[in-house]
C-alpha cells in the first residue's frame, strides 16, 4: 500500500503520542550504529584501568581495599564468595591491571564527618571535567550537547506498560480492524532524529571512558601539546577547558531501573546485588570495576528471561564488552553497553506486543464503551469541537437522500449515511475529515488509496487489451482468453510494483509513473503476439505513454471511473452493514480476520485492492463508529434511534479461560476503571 498522505501505527503503534491529541497525517527505529572516535596519538595504557578484563570473582585474600574506602556494601562484596546462582564459578584470579602511570597528586579534599562512611571518588564521579585539546570536535560537541540519559530508559518505554496500553485511544481503536496489531520502534522522520541523537549519546560515553579513564593516567598528550602549540587558544593557555557532566552514573542507574522492570521478582536480589550503583562508582574510580563479569552476568541473567531469538545478541553483547575491556578499544566496549540497551528496549516490546494479544479480545469487546467515555471526557473539557461533526452528519443526510440509492430501512439508514459521507471524503482531493473521524483518517486514507490503485489499474487493463489487438492485426482471434487473463494478473502485480513506496497522492504517483508502465504494457502486448525475441518499438511505448497520461489526467480532474467504483463500493457496503449491526465488535472483528485469511490466500503474490474488501472495511468503520458517536454528537436526545447489539457481556466465561491466563476480574477492573488520559 502505497503512503498517501514513530514505537509506530501501521499494524504497529507509535510511541509517544499524546492520547488527547488528534492524529496528524504524517508518516510514521532504532538500529546498531557503528561509531568512529578519534584516539589520542599519545601511547595508551596497556588495558583499561577501570574496566579491565576478568573471568573470576576477587576474594578478599587476593585484593587490597582501595585507602579510605570504609563502605560497608564494599567490604560485604569483597569479602563474601560468590552466590551459588549467579551462574559463575569458581576460577583463579585473572585480573589484568595496567600498568601503573605517574600522575600529579590528588587534590585534597575536607574529610568527611566521622560517622558518614565515605569512599574516596564516590561524589567525584559526579564531577564535571575537562575536555582536552585532542578530542575530536565530534567528540567535543556530543560530550556537551549529548543527552545526559541513554536512549532507552525506564520512562522512554513508559507507554508500554499495560495501564498505557489499556488508555491508549489510538491502540483502543486501531486493534479492532487491524489483527496484528504490535508495538515497533519509531520509523520515518522522528525516527530518523531518534537514532541521531542516540549516535550523539555513544559517541559522548566514548569521549567521556577515552578521556576520564585514559587520557587522563598518561603523563603527558602528544596531540595535546602539538595543538597548543600549532594552535593557542586562549581558553586553552589560560587553563579554561571546556567541561562536561560524567554520564557513566546515570547510565548505572538507568539501566538497573530497565532490569528491575523487566526481571521478575525471583531475581531482584541478584540485581541489587550486581547493580549497587554507589559501589559501582566506587570500584570505577578505583579501577577495581570488573566489567567483563558484570557482562557475563547480564548475558546469563537477560537470556533467561528473554525471548529465544535475543540470545545471540545477549552473546554478542558480552563478547563486545569483553573485547573492548580486555584490548582498551572504548569504541568496542561502547557497542556493545549499546548492543545491551537495544536488547533492553526489544525485551519490554516483546512484553508489550504479548499483553496485546492476550488481551485483545478484551480491549475490542469494551471499544465502544471506553470510546463514549474517553470521548464524553473531551467533550466535556472542551477539547474536540461536537458541533461541527454534527453538521458534517446533517450534510451527509441530505445528499444521501440526493443520490439515487436502494431503498434503506429506517433501522439501516444511519449506516448508508455513514457509509455515504465517508466514501465522499475517499473521494475528495484534499477532504476535511470532522474531529470524529480523526481517528479513522489512515483507514479512510488507505480505502482511498485502494479506490484510485483500482480504477487506475482498469484503465492500464484497458489500454493493454487495445495493444493487443493493434500488434495482431486481423489474427488477434488466434489468440487464447486465458493467454491474455494470465498476463492481466502479471502485469496488475508488476504495475503495483511500480507505484509502491511513493509518498505523494496516489493520483499524481501515477502521472508520475506513465512512462515505466507503458513500457511494461507495450512489452506484456508484443509478448503475446510476438514473443519474447521481438524488441519492442519505441513508437509503440511513446503512444502508450501519451494515451496513459491523457487517461489519468481525465480521470483525475472529472474522476468519472472513480464515482462509478464508489456507487458500487457503497451499495456493496450496505449489504455488509446491515449485516454487521446484528453482531457485536468482537464477532464483526473475527469475522473481518476470516476474511482476510480467506482472501490472502487466494492471491498468488501480492494483495490487489477489490470492491468486495473495500466495502467491508468501509462498513466496519461505519458499524462502530455509529456506536461510539451516535448519542455522543450525532443524535438529539429525542431521537432514540439505537443501532448494533450490546457489546458487554459477549464473551463467555470459557473463552475468556482461553485468553489469557490473568484473571478476569483484574482485567476487567483495569479496563473499566483506568481513566483516560
Amino acid at each position: 500500500m502505497k503512503d498517501t498522505g514513530e514505537w509506530k501505527e501501521t499494524g504497529d503503534i507509535e510511541m509517544g503520542k499524546d492520547a488527547d491529541n488528534i492524529p496528524d497525517s504524517s508518516s510514521n527505529g532504532l538500529r546498531n550504529t557503528k561509531h568512529s572516535g578519534q584516539a589520542t596519538k599519545a601511547e595508551k595504557p596497556a588495558a583499561d584501568r577501570s574496566f579491565s578484563a576478568t573471568t573470576s570473582y576477587i576474594s578478599e585474600s587476593n585484593m587490597s581495599r582501595p585507602a579510605g574506602c570504609t563502605s560497608q556494601k564494599w567490604v560485604q562484596r569483597h569479602k563474601d564468595s560468590p552466590s551459588s546462582n549467579s551462574g559463575y564459578p569458581s576460577s583463579p584470579e585473572t585480573r589484568v591491571e595496567a600498568p601503573q602511570q605517574v600522575r600529579p597528586g590528588p587534590r585534597e579534599e575536607p574529610s568527611p564527618p566521622p560517622d558518614v562512611p565515605r569512599c574516596a571518588g564516590a561524589e567525584d564521579a559526579e564531577n564535571l571535567t575537562a575536555i582536552p585539546p585532542c578530542t575530536s570536535e565530534a567528540e567535543a560537541d556530543a560530550l556537551l550537547n549529548a543527552s545526559p540519559h541513554p536512549p532507552v530508559t525506564k520512562e522512554s518505554l513508559e507507554e508500554l506498560e499495560l495501564t498505557y496500553i489499556q488508555s491508549n485511544i489510538t491502540l483502543r481503536i486501531d486493534i479492532n480492524y487491524d489483527h496484528d496489531l504490535h508495538f515497533t520502534p519509531i520509523s520515518g522522520s522522528k525516527g530518523e532524529q531518534k537514532k541521531k541523537d542516540a549516535r550523539r549519546y555513544w559517541l559522548s560515553l566514548e569521549g567521556e571512558l577515552r578521556i576520564v579513564y585514559q587520557h587522563s593516567l598518561l603523563v603527558s598528550c602528544a596531540e595535546c601539546d602539538e595543538r597548543r602549540s600549532s594552535r593557542p587558544d586562549k581558553r586553552i593557555l589560560e587553563g579554561r577547558l571546556p567541561l562536561f557532566k560524567r554520564r557513566l552514573p546515570a547510565l548505572f542507574r538507568k539501566l538497573r531501573e530497565l532490569l528491575v522492570i523487566l526481571v521478575p521478582e525471583k531475581d531482584q536480589d541478584q540485581i541489587s546485588q550486581y547493580l549497587d550503583v554507589s559501589l559501582l562508582l566506587q570500584e570505577v574510580s578505583h579501577g577495581l570495576l570488573d566489567i567483563v563479569r558484570l557482562a557475563r552476568w547480564l548475558d546469563i541473567l537477560l537470556t533467561s528471561h528473554c525471548a529465544p531469538m535475543r540470545d545471540v545478541s545477549a552473546h554478542e553483547m558480552a563478547e563486545k564488552i569483553r573485547q573492548g575491556a580486555e584490548t582498551g578499544d572504548v569504541q568496542i566496549l561502547v557497542a556493545g553497553i549499546e548492543t545491551l540497551f537495544q536488547i533492553l528496549e526489544a525485551m519490554k516490546l516483546d512484553v508489550a506486543n504479548h499483553q496485546i494479544r492476550s488481551f485483545r479480545y478484551l480491549l475490542i469487546d469494551d471499544t465502544v464503551a471506553f470510546q463514549q467515555d474517553f470521548f464524553r471526557s473531551r467533550i466535556g473539557r472542551g477539547n474536540l469541537e461536537a458541533q461541527a461533526s454534527r453538521k458534517w452528519y446533517d450534510l451527509a443526510v441530505d445528499r444521501h437522500h440526493q443520490c439515487h440509492v436502494d431503498h434503506q430501512t429506517p433501522r439501516s439508514l444511519p449506516l448508508a449515511v455513514l457509509v455515504h459521507g465517508m466514501l465522499e471524503l475517499c473521494l475528495g482531493h484534499d477532504p476535511k475529515l470532522p474531529a470524529t473521524l480523526a481517528y479513522d483518517q489512515k483507514r479512510l486514507r488507505e480505502i482511498r488509496g485502494d479506490i484510485q490503485d483500482f480504477v487506475h489499474l482498469d484503465m492500464c487493463r484497458l489500454l493493454f487489451n487495445q495493444l493487443v489487438r493493434e500488434l495482431s492485426g486481423p489474427e488477434s482471434q488466434t489468440i487464447s482468453e486465458k493467454q491474455v487473463t494470465e498476463m492481466h494478473a502479471l502485469l496488475r502485480n508488476r504495475i503495483m510494483d511500480i507505484t509502491d513506496g511513493n509518498p505523494d497522492e496516489v493520483a499524481q504517483i501515477w502521472l508520475q509513473c506513465t512512462e515505466d508502465i507503458a513500457v511494461e504494457l507495450s512489452r506484456a502486448a508484443s509478448l503475446i503476439r510476438l514473443g519474447p525475441a521481438v524488441p519492442v518499438p519505441s513508437s509503440v511505448v511513446a503512444k502508450t505513454t501519451q494515451v496513459l497520461k491523457r487517461m489519468f489526467a481525465h480521470e483525475r480532474q472529472h474522476q468519472h471511473r472513480a464515482r462509478q467504483l464508489a456507487l458500487a463500493i457503497e451499495q456493496e457496503a450496505h449489504t455488509h452493514a446491515s449485516k454487521f449491526q446484528n453482531m457485536t465488535t468482537l464477532e464483526i472483528s473475527h469475522a473481518q480476520k476470516h476474511w482476510q485469511q480467506d482472501r490472502a490466500q487466494r492471491y498468488r503474490w501480492r494483495l490487489l485492492p477489490e470492491i468486495v474488501d473495500m466495502a467491508r472495511r468501509l462498513a466496519h468503520i461505519a458499524s462502530i463508529h455509529w456506536r461510539v458517536w451516535a448519542e455522543l454528537v450525532y443524535l438529539d436526545a429525542e431521537d432514540g434511534l439505537g443501532l448494533g447489539v450490546d457489546d458487554t457481556a459477549s464473551i463467555s466465561g470459557d473463552d475468556i479461560e482461553k485468553m489469557t491466563d490473568v484473571p478476569i476480574e483484574f482485567v476487567q477492573h483495569n479496563l473499566r476503571d483506568t481513566p483516560c488520559r
